[in-house]
């Protein structure tokens, strides 16, 4: 049985092309240290009450506070532990900054169809591999943008994954996914609950 399931009940969009729009309307931005320095590695669509303009609060485990971001001795980013841990079913509010784009368009037939959690855009560098991990929820990946050198591994499966292409992928097993590429890989990636 393939870890990848190919899913046609979701509309098709160039949410890369929209994306970029937000930004260069000034509608997004990035995440920003407090040193100034931008990480482009993700950005939540959606967020919990009370942080409706949020899009970075979302980002990366849900254990650790990004509101507090550090750089360790080694010059890794890191943050500290939470007082109180978030759950993905928190995460019910679309951010205002997607309102009237497709993104919103989309958020609203993800809910329809599933019980969802944090719906994020995620951003891979050029050259690039996540470490190998199992997560809590199995993933829907849309690929925004890719090319060739762009793969994704659940346990010893390969898969390039099509851009514009809505997939389930079977992530609470071994995975990872590179980039081996010269350009960013970008995938909206929504956590699917129950």
């Amino acid at each position: 049985m393939s870890n990848f399931v190919i899913l046609n009940n979701l509309p098709i969009y160039d949410l890369y092309k929209e994306f970029n729009k937000l930004l260069e309307d000034k509608k997004l931005s990035w995440f920003i240290d407090k040193n100034g320095v931008e990480d482009k590695s993700q950005m939540c669509i959606n967020t919990v009450k009370g942080k409706e303009t949020d899009t970075n609060f979302g980002r990366g485990s849900l254990v650790y506070d990004w509101d507090k971001v550090y750089y360790d001795n080694n010059g890794n980013l890191a943050a500290p532990k939470r007082n109180i841990t978030l759950n993905e079913e928190d995460f019910t509010v679309l951010c205002e900054q997607f309102k009237g784009s497709l993104f919103e368009e989309v958020y609203n037939e993800l809910s329809k169809k599933y019980l969802i959690g944090r719906v994020r855009i995620m951003n891979t560098k050029p050259k690039t591999c996540l470490t190998w991990h199992v997560d809590d929820t199995t993933r829907i990946h849309y690929p925004m943008k890719t090319q060739d050198g762009c793969f994704m591994v659940i346990e010893n499966e390969v898969k390039f994954l099509e851009q514009n292409v809505w997939y389930k992928t079977n992530t609470l097993v071994k995975h990872t996914a590179f980039n081996g590429s010269r350009e960013a890989r970008m995938h909206l990636v929504v956590n699917v609950l129950g």
